[in-house]
C-alpha cells in the first residue's frame, strides 16, 4: 500500500469514526445527561459502538452498595426498572419522545488493581446513536 492511500484510509476512518473505539477515563456526554452517577465511581474504559456506548467504573465501595443507589437514583430520573435476566444486572429503559429509546444494563465487572469492586453500564439505542 502507498503511503499517500495509507493516510487517505486514516483520515477516513478519523472523520467518519462517531467517536473513539477504545478510550480510557473518558465519560461520554450521554451519560452526562442521562445516567445518575454513583459519587464515587471513577470511569476507566470507554467503548462505543454504532448502537451503544459502554463505561467501565471503578470503585471502593461493594457492588451491592453500587446495585442499591441505581435501583432508586434511576426510577428518580425517569427510568423505568425492568426485571433483569441475570443475577445482580439492573435493566432500565428510557422514553424519550425527541430521541429514541434508550435502555440500560447495569452488571457487576472484575475489579481492577486498588479498587475492591468494578461495574460497567451500557447504553443501548435500539435506532443507533445520534
Amino acid at each position: 500500500m502507498h503511503a499517500r492511500s495509507f493516510f487517505a484510509v486514516i483520515l477516513l476512518i478519523l472523520f467518519f469514526c462517531p467517536g473513539p473505539l477504545l478510550g480510557k477515563s473518558e465519560l461520554p456526554h450521554e451519560f452526562e445527561d442521562l445516567v445518575p452517577l454513583y459519587p464515587s465511581a471513577q470511569p476507566v474504559e470507554t467503548r462505543y459502538t454504532r448502537d451503544s456506548v459502554s463505561v467501565k467504573f471503578t470503585t471502593d465501595d461493594s457492588y451491592e452498595l453500587v446495585s442499591g443507589f441505581y435501583a432508586r437514583a434511576l426510577e428518580e430520573a425517569g427510568w423505568l426498572i425492568l426485571p433483569a435476566t441475570s443475577m445482580g444486572e439492573i435493566k432500565a429503559e428510557k422514553v424519550d419522545s425527541s430521541k429514541n429509546d434508550i435502555e440500560l444494563s447495569i452488571k457487576e465487572a472484575s475489579a481492577m488493581s486498588g479498587h475492591p469492586s468494578g461495574f460497567i453500564i451500557d447504553l443501548h439505542y435500539p435506532g443507533g446513536r445520534e
